[in-house]
């Protein structure tokens, strides 16, 4: 993944660039966006999360932009990390995505997430995804649902980044395994 660029139909997943903080600035900083993800950021956060996210970059993984290939509209921020240390998920494959509010309900999560799943498989080595939300954030549990995942309620568990009590800390936790070959 690291120099990759996947496309689809409708869309190009790239490696963000320079150019692209101030779009993920809008979008990390955005209440909307980040309404049932974590709380919004101001940029010395998003660049901290921008960072992270690059860090994954030494193993091929990382987050994608993804942008509309008719007009390089970015549309979001897709792709796959290791599971973070704090968590019961500590080290597994994960797939994440956060889309701007603008271009929800359009069906490109949905491709984009899809398509990083494709990618996946050919070029990790681990037997399964996993995908984590809030228990609030019934968009995003749909969506695992319409790209093959399913619910583990054995593995749901109260995410260390919120405060006990916080909306956004009881977590849950899908799955898809590794197609048969």
């Amino acid at each position: 993944m690291i120099d990759a660029v996947v496309e689809t139909e409708r869309l190009r997943l790239r490696v963000p660039g320079a150019g692209d903080r101030a779009t993920l600035h809008g979008w990390f900083g955005d209440p909307q966006v980040m309404a049932d993800l974590a709380p919004d950021m101001d940029e010395a956060a998003a660049d901290a999360s921008i960072a992270r996210h690059d860090g994954y970059r030494s193993e091929g993984l990382g987050f994608w932009l993804v942008e509309r290939t008719l007009d390089g509209v970015p549309l979001g921020f897709c792709g796959l990390k290791r599971g973070n240390p704090e968590t019961p998920l500590a080290g597994a494959l994960e797939i994440g995505w956060m889309f701007g509010a603008a271009h929800w309900g359009q069906g490109y999560a949905r491709e984009a997430a899809a398509e990083v799943l494709a990618w996946a498989w050919p070029n990790c080595r681990d037997a399964q995804v996993v995908a984590i939300t809030a228990r609030v954030n019934i968009a995003s549990q749909r969506l695992m649902e319409r790209i093959g995942m399913h619910a583990v309620p054995a593995l749901d568990f109260e995410h260390p980044a919120f405060a006990e009590g916080h909306r956004l800390r009881d977590s849950v936790v899908y799955v898809i395994d590794r197609p048969r070959a």
